[in-house]
């Protein structure tokens, strides 16, 4: 710890890399069921298809009413014992899903493990940048993201092997398994760098929305849309399109990230945003698209590349972008805005989903959907083309 700037010397300290390995654990236990929840809830549970769409979004729009307060907690309490509590909360809601029967209970698991997923990633971010060097906080922050690239890569096709082999309990029995560890390894973290901030005043708008930070936060907000509509249903997608190992889909998308990803912000920075939102924008749309006329395994693998490097390329342009646009000294309200649209999109799109796929039934419902996200992307870009332009951001 360098005393004079009160940020550490290195990077991959021991703190930094615990922090990691707990955001790594929360996010497999979100992925390991998240793709397979709609097809649990409709074959075992008995929900209808519209239903589903809800109790898979509300776990977006739970975070989307915490997050706010979240932040603020992440503020004012120990960082590490938040964390904690985050996770208890996650375990209590993936065990209820292992043995709820009925939709109320289901939906009240959900929205209990909702909240410890708002809380655990919101002290995430905040207990993870008191362990990093000033000097490098984009790469600091960037290695997080990475985290959730590679649960989104292996996990989904963890859980749909373990339910096969195991049946759906297991599947959340071993989800609920991974914050228990995440607990596990906080309690053994020194935690003296991450002392809470004293602060007395009453909670203002600004303290929760930063609204300078709309237009990324809306473009952002959108790819959140496309991502809640692929999780809910492109496993049910592919089952009635006979397509199997669907999912490699996953797996190839996370594996593009990886190398898109750290690529994008030396381009941004070198070259500005526009060069990698705006066609990121369009390339996404495309992927949806082509998703929509995939009938083999190879046409799906090539909307998952194209998505991946759309969305690798745009998705992190845009968050740093806001923060660049805002100033530092306030990168903690507009991160907080950034994500708060991204709940938005997350929960909105499985919900609506679910509607137009009992209005619009069989491969109909399934291709709407797609060319939905495919227009909107369209929109986005169009929104952020003017946004751009017109406060003159290159």
């Amino acid at each position: 710890m360098n005393s004079k700037t009160g940020s550490p010397e290195k990077l991959w300290n021991r703190n930094y890399i615990m922090v990691l390995i707990v955001c790594t654990l929360s996010a497999f236990s979100f992925y390991t069921n998240q793709t397979i929840l709609s097809k649990h809830l409709t074959g075992n549970i008995g929900a209808t298809m519209t239903l589903a769409g809800t109790i898979v979004g509300l776990f977006s729009l739970t975070s989307l009413f915490c997050r706010p307060f979240c932040g603020l907690m992440a503020d004012r309490m120990n960082k590490v014992l938040l964390m904690v509590i985050s996770n208890m909360l996650m375990t209590v809601g993936l065990i209820g899903f292992a043995y709820a029967k009925s939709i109320p209970l289901f939906i009240a698991m959900r929205i209990i493990n909702g909240i410890g997923f708002a809380v655990g990633s919101t002290a995430q971010v905040a207990l993870c940048t008191c362990f990093i060097p000033k000097s490098r906080m984009g790469e600091g922050i960037g290695y997080m993201g990475l985290s959730m690239v590679l649960a989104s890569a292996t996990a989904p096709g963890l859980g749909i092997a373990i339910s096969q082999a195991m049946g759906m309990k297991a599947v959340f029995l071993v989800s609920a398994a991974m914050p228990v560890a995440g607990c596990v390894l906080l309690l053994f973290m020194r935690s003296d760098e991450a002392k809470p901030k004293k602060e007395k005043r009453a909670i203002r708008l600004e303290d929760i929305l930063e609204w300078r930070a709309w237009a990324f936060s809306l473009c952002g907000g959108m790819f959140s849309f496309v991502n809640g509509i692929i999780n809910a249903y492109i496993v049910l997608y592919s089952d009635l399109r006979g397509i199997a190992d669907i999912s490699l889909y996953f797996t190839v998308y996370a594996v593009c990230l990886f190398v898109v990803r750290p690529l994008s912000g030396k381009l941004m920075d070198k070259k500005g945003i526009r060069l990698t939102v705006l066609p990121a924008m369009l390339l996404t749309a495309v992927s949806m698209i082509v998703l929509s006329q995939s009938t083999s395994f190879v046409l799906i693998i090539v909307s998952a590349v194209l998505r991946a490097v759309g969305q690798g390329t745009a998705q992190p342009s845009l968050q740093a972008g806001c923060i660049n646009y805002i100033g530092r000294d306030r990168s903690g309200v507009a991160t907080s805005t950034y994500y708060l649209f991204g709940d938005v999109g997350q929960g909105v799109g499985p919900m609506l989903g679910g509607m137009a796929l009992e209005m619009i039934t069989g491969l109909s419902g399934y291709q709407f959907l797609f060319y939905v996200c495919a227009a909107l992307l369209a929109l986005g870009f169009v929104i952020f083309e003017v946004f751009t332009r017109k406060k003159g951001l290159k």
